[in-house]
């Protein structure tokens, strides 16, 4: 599960890697957590959501504080994501992000990391509106199951798209929507 995650990069380098600039607000965050605004790339360029997918359909902004990972195994069936991984995907850019491992009783955090590089987050993100007709965006990373030396620290890690692949990833169009390239 990846429940927090960082992005220390440079403005330049995210200007380079995903050939836009990222929103002026933009600031490098060495903690990002659920609910707070994430830096994400749409088919439209670079934007900030709000990390925790809420569903169109939902009553209260507070569904979001609890579905920020959407499991890559069930995200094309689940109600609260599949209408989002069906029509909107996303690149969540990070630096690294944070597992915790229970050792002696007590939880200590891994950081875990691509070649201490930029990379990018299978992500989902979905319009919400409030009873005052406000629009929020929100997203949620996808998780799978950890692969080597992660598996020894956490069961879950998210889904890293390469950059080869962010177009086929962003593309939603039916021919892509079944093989989710994850």
């Amino acid at each position: 599960m990846c429940g927090r995650f960082f992005l220390d990069t440079d403005v330049r380098d995210i200007m380079e890697h995903y050939n836009e600039p990222p929103p002026d607000i933009f600031s490098a965050r060495y903690n990002i957590a659920p609910t707070t605004p994430v830096l994400a790339c749409t088919n439209k360029g670079l934007t900030l959501f709000r990390w925790g997918l809420i569903p169109a359909w939902a009553k209260d902004l507070s569904m979001g504080n609890r579905m920020f990972n959407a499991r890559a195994e069930t995200v094309a069936e689940k109600p609260s994501f599949r209408h989002a991984y069906r029509r909107r995907r996303c690149l969540i850019p990070a630096s690294g992000y944070y597992e915790w491992r229970l050792e002696n009783n007590l939880k200590q955090p891994y950081c875990c990391h691509i070649d201490h590089g930029l990379f990018s987050m299978a992500g989902i993100w979905e319009h919400w509106q409030d009873a005052d007709g406000n629009e929020i965006q929100t997203c949620a990373v996808i998780t799978t199951e950890a692969k080597q030396a992660i598996c020894e620290i956490h069961h879950r890690m998210p889904v890293h798209i390469d950059r080869g692949d962010y177009a086929k990833w962003l593309d939603c169009s039916s021919e892509n929507t079944d093989d989710a390239s994850i």
